[in-house]
């Protein structure tokens, strides 16, 4: 009985680990931590780029989606002299649209805001010119007004690309808008500028209604005439009025953990919906010009070539859509036009172009095209070949 009382008691007290216990486990803990931080650290390191990535590319998308939105609807809104397109610059583009109203009956609104500032809301008078962004233009020079005598309810809005101020941007490039002479405010930031890629692209229709780049060595582009269509709106400023595409390409930038700088491009074409299609009745087929072209040269007072046609027949009636005349040049020995040498609104029975950019001995000939708003042109009516004396 004794011994069996004995063996039922434990020989020892053993609650916890020995000295070599412990140690193997530390070592086998600190194989462990030593492959897996590392994995970790890797994982967290990936995540952290593609996470900047993902900011980088969210961060122009949100800029080119708000461009894309407003650019879109330009022209909505505005008064027969107002223009649509006022600068058409590299890292620039301003235009008019009557983009959001205080008033809910105003229909021609794309936006309806109640708590807008009424600032916002309206035509830029006169007298609260703007200075146009990355430029020295001052902008408008006349007050667009309704039939009824009050201002244009289209307003302006200017999108640029410009360093930022902010002094933590590190030298990186910021997206502005403004909104009429209000304070811009800026739409994205933590962009770059690579070479040869500028933000901002204009297309237009040829002859043939394919869209052609307007060339950026012909860049900035402003409608410097007063009054949209009138017979001042001509060459670079009337060229505003033929943009139909903008191309846009705006560029995000991250710096991953090793100092790494990667870029994140989004680029989007915004057709001009309302582009040509203001202040005209129709814009179906293409128009018709059945006017005789006569060009004749001179050397006094001063050499010159002289064109002169008389207007379309869908300019006054038809389809009434003739926009402008296209004025072509070219050599005697080159068999066809290229791009249309200047442009003169539409607007009078007859017209007259002098070209001053000639020399003597210029064997040349000139055709006109008729544009309508659409920007869909007739056929090249060409002149008799003229050598200028």
């Amino acid at each position: 009985m004794k011994n069996l009382m004995k063996s039922s008691t434990p020989a020892s007290d053993r609650s916890g680990f020995t000295l070599l216990e412990m140690i193997i486990a530390m070592t086998v803990m600190a194989i462990a931590l030593g492959l897996t931080v590392p994995f970790f650290r890797t994982e967290v390191q990936a995540f952290g780029n593609i996470a900047g990535r993902d900011d980088a590319q969210q961060n122009a998308r949100y800029g080119v989606g708000m461009i894309d939105r407003e650019l879109r609807v330009a022209g909505v809104g505005v008064v027969d002299p107002q223009p649509l397109i006022v600068q058409a610059a590299p890292y620039a583009i301003t235009f008019n649209v009557d983009l959001v109203s205080r008033d809910i009956n105003d229909r021609g609104a794309a936006y309806y805001d109640p708590d807008i500032d009424p600032n916002a809301a309206a035509s830029l008078p006169r007298t609260s010119k703007i200075t146009l962004p990355l430029s020295l233009v001052q902008y408008p020079d006349s007050n667009y007004n309704q039939a009824a005598g009050a201002l244009s309810d289209a307003e302006t809005i200017s999108y640029w690309v410009a360093l930022d101020p902010d002094p933590s941007a590190g030298g990186t490039y910021a997206l502005f808008r403004r909104v009429n002479a209000l304070p811009a405010t800026v739409v994205a930031k933590a962009l770059v500028l690579p070479t040869g890629e500028p933000a901002f692209r204009y297309f237009k229709a040829d002859t043939l209604g394919q869209l052609v780049e307007i060339p950026q060595n012909m860049l900035p582009l402003y409608h410097s005439a007063a009054i949209h269509n009138s017979k001042a709106d001509t060459a670079k400023s009337a060229l505003t009025d033929s943009i139909r595409v903008v191309r846009v390409r705006i560029t995000g930038q991250f710096i991953d953990r090793k100092g790494v700088k990667n870029t994140r491009p989004i680029e989007t074409g915004v057709r001009i919906m309302n582009a040509g299609l203001l202040h005209f009745h129709t814009c179906g087929d293409p128009p018709i010009l059945s006017s005789a072209i006569v060009a004749t040269a001179s050397s006094v007072p001063s050499r010159q070539v002289v064109v002169t046609w008389n207007s379309s027949v869908d300019q006054s009636s038809g389809e009434k859509a003739v926009e402008q005349y296209s004025i072509y040049r070219r050599a005697s020995a080159t068999p066809l036009f290229s791009e249309p040498l200047a442009s003169i609104p539409s607007g009078s029975p007859t017209y007259a172009f002098t070209d001053t950019q000639v020399q003597a001995g210029d064997q040349l000939v000139y055709g006109i095209a008729a544009v309508d708003c659409g920007g869909q042109s007739s056929a090249v009516q060409s002149a008799p070949l003229v050598i200028v004396p």
